[in-house]
């Protein structure tokens, strides 16, 4: 039987990929249509990136797995304390990886959401990271965090806002290290003293001080720059760990990337690089923009593959989120240049993964075509009122960010030979978001939540919270015990609830705009019950997405989004049945008919128990899905159909 290497893209909306391969600028992408056979992929409730992958992973439905979303509630605490859907130590599911694992069978893992901390110690199984960098959460072996550093304007005071507030008790959270709440990083421009060994024919500018604060650690390091005119008449910047040392950190022109720079904190060693956005010496300008500094030792299981991957491809650049971009620290050019280097780093460490180490099985996972979305959706669909601001930039945003995925494929395809199983998978599609709807507003306004002094939660009088994307959690007694819904009045809030959702009309249009409201039985029918899954669960119509974040003004309960500054595009409506949040799986099997399409949708959890009899193995103990009958859905090749 076959080995399996499995590629994981992030939210990839079929539409679109079609769209760019009709376009003829994905060949690689349009061989794999060619070669592979297709399913249509009914994704799990709610269509979500953390049950999603786990998902894939395990053929177990969210419950089973104890993984209702990518926030999770915390047994025993109020329902806005909430945990790490990527913690894999939550989960409950064993993964394909380590069935084969403990069957003998060698396994590689890079990257994949939900995959650590590592849970099966075995010389059969290497691991790399997998830890963050997924929904634009904290990477748990991110030391520094993105920022620009900047002087001579007005700088942003306030965070881009999104769908998502930070609920409390979430320790690997949106940017926790960042200097600000908007990632930009204050510093002071002043007049040059006691530098020396400068270039010949430099005249300097002025001076700052760039200061870094690794991760948990009191202890900052700094850097001393010196903006300085060199003897063409060209801004430049030098950066030192002191000013009369004579040898330089970097030394950039604006549009410029330093290399690696390699620093120490007291977890482990780490890198980072710096990019000039914008120098202007003369009027003491400066834009300078700081990577993510990612760990380079103790990402790997085991942990000598951490060093062996630095070696041959350099150090992990994994931020990738929409953070910087939303916050204005970057453009859309320097955007894709660190999609660009993240993507390269991934296929070099595929390349030496796979052509120095045993697999039978292979899985990796690239976020890049998600975010791309996030933030250029709007210019896909002219259902959005803004579709046409900056259109054509964003569109070749995301035909720029297919073709890295092109490139991913080709390289993919080369490491999996002709008798291997080439799977491509997503976990959701995507589709238009051009308005926000304040849920935790809207339970506000209904008495359902009561906010005291400085706008916080009384939980003493709150009956009911909203978390992304449509979980509606009740205040019980049962929840914990500061709750205070009996168990008899669950069933009547909830009524409440469900018909005060129903009835919601958005007052700019005087239509409703929720789709479906679901209570237990009904999300039990699609995998999503237990201790973790909330209460009530409502779906809204396409171009709508719920924000959780209570707002501190009377704006109302909706808000029109706005391209660069809000995210366009989301999940559709994050239910498995809406055709926009399906998605597919492309598999190239030498028993696989090329380009053949499965006569009906296949649920997610049938692609791992699917995967496993591809490849005769096992499945994961705990699959609740079975292997997809591949004869009777027109996939096989004819000979073999007979």
């Amino acid at each position: 039987m076959s080995n399996l290497f499995l590629l994981g893209v992030d939210g990839l909306p079929p539409a679109t990929l079609f769209r760019f391969v009709e376009e003829g600028v994905l060949p690689n992408c349009a061989k794999l249509l060619g070669d592979a056979a297709r399913l249509d992929v009914v994704p799990t409730l709610p269509a979500l990136t953390s049950p999603g992958w786990q998902t894939i992973a395990s053929g177990a439905h969210p419950a089973t797995l104890g993984i209702s979303n990518i926030l999770l509630p915390t047994p025993g605490r109020a329902p806005d304390h909430i945990r790490n859907g990527f913690d894999r130590s939550l989960s409950h599911g064993e993964y394909l990886w380590e069935r084969l694992a403990a069957d003998g069978h060698p396994a590689i893992v890079v990257k994949y959401p939900g995959s650590w901390p590592v849970q099966v110690d075995s010389e059969h199984l290497i691991q790399v990271d997998g830890a963050g960098g997924y929904a634009d959460i904290t990477c748990s072996f991110e030391e520094v965090s993105s920022t620009c550093y900047a002087c001579g304007f007005e700088l942003p005071q306030s965070q881009a806002q999104g769908c998502c507030s930070v609920p409390h008790g979430y320790d690997d959270h949106w940017r926790v290290d960042s200097a600000t709440a908007s990632g930009w990083t204050p510093v002071t421009a002043r007049d040059p003293l006691n530098w020396a060994h400068l270039p010949a024919g430099a005249v300097p500018g002025f001076e700052t001080v760039l200061v870094l604060t690794p991760a948990g650690q009191r202890t900052r390091r700094l850097l001393h720059a010196l903006a300085y005119t060199d003897d063409a008449g060209q801004a430049r910047l030098l950066v030192r760990t002191g000013k009369d040392r004579p040898e330089a950190v970097t030394t950039l022109q604006v549009g410029q990337w330093s290399d690696w720079i390699h620093d120490e904190s007291a977890r482990g060693a780490f890198a980072y690089r710096l990019k000039l956005l914008e120098l202007d010496v003369a009027r003491r300008v400066l834009r300078l923009y700081r990577s993510e500094g990612h760990r380079t030792t103790g990402f790997t299981r085991p942990a000598a593959v951490a060093e062996e991957l630095c070696a041959a491809v350099g150090p992990v650049a994994e931020w990738t989120g929409t953070f910087d971009f939303m916050n204005g620290l970057i453009d859309l050019d320097t955007q894709l240049e660190i999609y660009d280097r993240h993507t390269a780093w991934l296929e070099g460490a595929l390349r030496h993964l796979a052509r120095n180490h045993p697999w039978r099985g292979f899985f990796v996972h690239w976020h890049v075509v998600e975010y791309a979305h996030h933030i250029a959706g709007a210019a896909l669909d002219p259902d959005h009122p803004e579709h046409h601001r900056d259109q054509e930039q964003y569109l070749s945003f995301l035909r720029d960010t297919y073709r890295l995925l092109d490139r991913l494929v080709g390289t993919v395809s080369e490491l999996a030979g002709e008798d291997d199983t080439l799977a491509l998978v997503s976990d959701h599609g995507h589709d238009t978001v051009h308005s926000l709807f304040f849920i935790n507003d809207f339970l506000r306004e209904r008495g359902w939540i009561v906010t005291g002094d400085g706008e916080n939660i009384d939980w003493s009088r709150t009956r009911a919270y909203g978390l992304f994307p449509g979980l509606v959690l009740l205040n019980t007694t049962s929840r914990w015990s500061g709750g205070i819904v009996t168990e008899e009045e669950v069933e009547p809030l909830r009524q409440e609830i469900t018909a005060a959702l129903r009835a919601l009309v958005d007052p700019r249009t005087g239509r409703p705009v929720v789709s479906a409201v679901l209570g237990p039985a009904e999300m039990r029918a699609h995998g999503q019950h237990g201790e973790v899954a909330p209460d009530v669960f409502f779906t809204m119509d396409k171009g709508y997405e719920p924000a959780t974040r209570l707002r501190h003004d009377a704006a109302g309960l909706f808000e029109l989004t706005v391209p660069g500054v809000e995210l366009t595009s989301g999940h559709g409506s994050f239910h498995p049945a809406s055709p926009s949040a399906a998605t597919l799986a492309l598999i190239r099997n030498p028993d696989l008919r090329g380009g053949a399409v499965a006569r009906h949708p296949v649920a997610m959890v049938d692609l791992a128990p699917t995967f496993a009899a591809l490849m005769g193995v096992d499945p994961p103990q705990t699959c609740d899905g079975r292997p997809v009958d591949l004869r009777n859905s027109g996939l096989t090749k004819k000979e073999d159909a007979q």
